[in-house]
């Protein structure tokens, strides 16, 4: 069986990452190809992609050569199933599937609504059942797929936690952690000020994100103007990222909107994290299967949970923790692209 993966987004989108690990884990056992753009992410991770045209385009003209680009290339691979993670590529291969003879399956992973007409489509792959909703009702040949965590790779380090811990002053503190890019859907600012309220003894609130339409200053001055001083924030890539979630004491993921594919959330519970996280998207689904506190995403409720999970972590054990993420961690269902 041959599978062609279209992934046409350009950065490291948290839906790109979950559809490039299924096209990992299916090019274990079957003949696969990845579609993508030139200087894409996808494009610096695998070696032999076959590099497509943009397929979003306001030019109609533009649309119509990529289409064409896409079918010759198509045809020339042969695939039995088409892969796609966005609604234009959906639809270009929706027009050319007849044609080169392949069943069509989309990998669904946007707050929305699915557009493309369900006649289109073979088989929807979801991240988690919340996102059943956005899919026709009547459509029944969907496959949720909560396959995320790299597990051997994200696991507890006791030597990275103490180098983390000594590098940064961390030793004796309580060290509320929280990653991922800074932008307004991730809530940072939220987090700062339910961290102050809360206004928890010896504690530190250790942030790690690349500036993404918020920057590190803006954070800084939310800060300052609540007198906050135990706060760290490193926006520079790292590449020490197990290291300083096991430095962590409770993750928090402190979202306020997406979250459909919430990567840190299953990172630290491979790492074994006691963890908060706001109920939003797929965040308490994935809570409520693992045990987690949730709340609401606003100052006090926030507040409150982080108040809540320092009693928690009198009794919390890592290795259950970790165990739990077992469930998560990357696999494949048998038969996904046969049927």
């Amino acid at each position: 069986m041959r599978i062609a993966f279209i992934l046409d987004e350009p950065w490291d989108s948290a839906l790109t990452d979950y559809a490039f690990k299924i096209y990992k884990l299916t090019s274990r056992e079957l003949t696969t190809k990845v579609f993508c753009l030139k200087d894409s992410f996808i494009s610096k991770k695998v070696e032999y992609a076959s590099f497509i045209r943009p397929l979003r385009n306001k030019n109609p003209l533009y649309t119509l050569v990529a289409f064409f680009d896409l079918y010759k290339k198509l045809k020339e691979f042969k695939p039995n199933v088409v892969v796609t993670i966005w609604g234009d590529a959906t639809f270009l291969s929706c027009l050319l599937k007849k044609t080169l003879d392949f069943k069509l399956v989309r990998i669904f992973g946007t707050q929305g609504r699915l557009k493309t007409p369900k006649d289109c489509i073979d088989k929807v792959i979801l991240p988690c059942q919340y996102l059943r909703s956005y899919i026709y009702a009547d459509f029944n040949n969907v496959v949720v797929l909560k396959s995320f965590v790299d597990t051997e790779k994200f696991r507890f380090s006791k030597e990275g936690r103490e180098r983390v811990r000594k590098a940064f002053g961390l030793n004796g503190k309580i060290v509320f952690g929280a990653v991922g890019r800074l932008d307004r859907v991730k809530g940072y600012e939220l987090l700062i000020k339910a961290f102050s309220k809360a206004n928890i003894k010896n504690s530190v609130l250790f942030i790690v994100g690349e500036e993404k339409g918020v920057k590190k200053s803006e954070l800084a001055e939310v800060a300052h103007k609540l007198n906050l001083k135990n706060l760290i924030m490193l926006t520079e890539r790292r590449n020490d990222i197990v290291d300083i979630m096991s430095a962590f004491d409770i993750g928090v993921v402190s979202s306020i909107g997406s979250e459909v594919i919430p990567r840190v959330l299953f990172e630290y519970l491979s790492i074994g994290l006691p963890t908060v996280t706001t109920d939003v998207g797929c965040l308490r689904e994935i809570a409520e299967e693992s045990d987690l506190i949730v709340t609401n995403p606003n100052v006090d409720d926030l507040s409150n949970g982080l108040s809540k999970a320092i009693e928690t972590l009198k009794h919390s054990n890592r290795d259950k923790i970790s165990r739990m993420a077992q469930k998560y961690k990357l696999h494949l269902p048998p038969n996904l692209f046969n049927n």
